[in-house]
């Protein structure tokens, strides 16, 4: 008993909780190493503080008290800005102008009050030490009921496929382009014909299928194409909730589609930012929702201050080089990485079929680049409401289709190649959700062969796999009835 009043266990309990709460709240996305390499570098950040307080104070009771609360607040801080902000009575403080100074003010006081006494340090030590240890044995409980409830999801198999039918096994490079619109809705909204694209795509034998997307966000619309099903309205469309999108990141895992690729002995390459089962994703980080490590770390307080006013920092006379190139140009990295994965495997012969992944976040905001591949402005590339950038910035994209299109027909010819996106623009501002713009999307194909089965009119991205499986792998899957469903992100 006398070692918890004098040995501050809570600093490292904190950050077990920390770890652990993470870890209960995304069971099954998180991989326990990274978790442990997060644990790991928030324990020396703050035994550094501690160490050096610790030695010229010579009180290291009072050196933990400081350094708990500092670290309290700082890991915390996107859990406190959040609840005040929806709270009514508080959310005066939510702007940072008021919340940060108001932290800084509390944590001096903190300090001016623990200093005062040594028997009051002993017993906020002792007092912190059951606390935590308690919070840490209760969130490990939830852990071990939620692993034990918890059993890997099968693969999603939406359609009885049979093995006997497929003669050809072609490798397949499933090309996705996030936000891509539709021809129409280029026309129609931006005065723009893309001819130049559709003509060179039909000139390397490519169909185009006129699909439309049947969700407007990324998770759902991934989730409904590669399982060749809706999802389950098991939430609600108007206020997703985190467990909302980790359900679909857990569809996309498991696929139905992939499933059935490795049920004909095909080699998955994942070059996108979701994790396939077995495949780890190209990517740890993700310009639309936090995934891997960024699932625990992603509220901390200068993860929440960049997110919020990392801005201040890549422009201007505070402009910031590291923060520039870590915080803003790493998703322009990761679209040049995936264009060059597809490139070295359209270039690299394999003994089985392969099933080649890969999604741009292309032409997708932000607007990285404009049409002739020069960097737009930081202030450019956030405008996401901007038309004629985001037009710029679909040319470039149609730049990076000739390439990987270009080289994908000359060095392995017989393969199967899609060319897609998952929905249309939908930053009109000036259309309502339900407009058909916001789900006019592009679909153009290119089979060995040129088996192309009849299709209607007008169709969605949810059949778009069956019609493959049909045209290519002698199936006869039935088709679902097309609709769209609008999701609020």
């Amino acid at each position: 008993m006398q070692s918890l009043k004098k040995i501050p266990f809570f600093l490292f309990l904190l950050v077990v909780f920390f770890c652990l709460h993470g870890s209960v709240e995304n069971y099954g996305y998180l991989n326990p190493v990274e978790v442990l390499k997060v644990g790991a570098i928030i324990i020396l950040c703050m035994a550094i503080p501690f160490l050096a307080i610790g030695f010229f104070t010579k009180n290291y009771l009072f050196a933990s008290l400081v350094c708990f609360f500092i670290a309290l607040w700082y890991l915390f801080f996107g859990a406190i800005h959040d609840w005040i902000k929806a709270t009514s009575f508080l959310s005066f403080l939510k702007s940072y102008t008021i919340l940060i100074p108001l932290l800084l003010v509390v944590t001096i006081i903190w300090i001016w009050w623990v200093k005062k006494s040594k028997s009051r340090q002993q017993a906020l030590v002792m007092y912190l030490n059951i606390l935590f240890l308690v919070i840490c044995i209760s969130d490990t409980v939830l852990l071990i009921n939620k692993h034990n409830r918890f059993s890997n999801t099968k693969d999603v198999k939406s359609v009885a496929f049979n093995l006997a039918k497929p003669i050809q096994k072609p490798n397949v490079y499933f090309l996705l382009f996030d936000e891509y619109a539709g021809y129409k809705s280029l026309q129609d909204s931006f005065a723009f014909r893309n001819d130049s694209l559709y003509n060179f795509l039909q000139q390397k034998d490519f169909k185009v299928l006129p699909v439309f997307s049947n969700y407007d966000y990324t998770p759902f619309s991934m989730s409904s194409i590669v399982n060749m099903r809706y999802v389950d309205p098991n939430y609600n469309h108007t206020l997703l909730t985190q467990a909302d999108i980790q359900a679909r990141f857990g569809e996309i895992r498991n696929a139905g589609v992939f499933s059935i690729f490795r049920s004909m002995n095909y080699t998955i390459e994942n070059y996108s930012v979701f994790d396939l089962k077995d495949h780890p994703a190209l990517s740890g980080s993700n310009p639309l929702f936090p995934i891997h490590s960024y699932l625990l770390t992603d509220k901390i307080f200068h993860n929440r201050l960049i997110k919020d006013l990392g801005w201040w920092f890549v422009t201007g006379k505070f402009q910031i080089p590291f923060i520039k190139d870590q915080y803003i140009l790493k998703d322009d990295a990761y679209n040049k990485k995936a264009e060059q994965k597809v490139l070295q495997s359209a270039s690299t012969k394999t003994e089985s079929p392969k099933f080649c992944y890969a999604h741009f976040f292309l032409p997708h905001g932000k607007y990285f680049r404009d049409s002739s591949g020069a960097l737009n402005s930081i202030v450019q590339m956030q405008d996401l409401f901007n038309k004629p950038l985001y037009l710029s910035y679909l040319k470039y994209t149609n730049g990076v289709i000739r390439n990987l299109v270009n080289t994908i027909v000359n060095k392995d010819s017989g393969a199967i190649v899609i060319v897609m996106s998952d929905h249309g623009f939908y930053n009109y501002q000036s259309l309502g959700d339900d407009d058909p713009l916001n789900y006019d999307n592009f679909c153009l194909v290119r089979f060995p062969g040129k088996n192309y089965l009849p299709y209607k009119d007008k169709w969605s991205n949810v059949n778009f796999f069956r019609y493959v499986f049909n045209c290519q792998f002698g199936q006869s899957l039935p088709y679902l009835k097309d609709s769209t469903i609008f999701v609020n992100e």
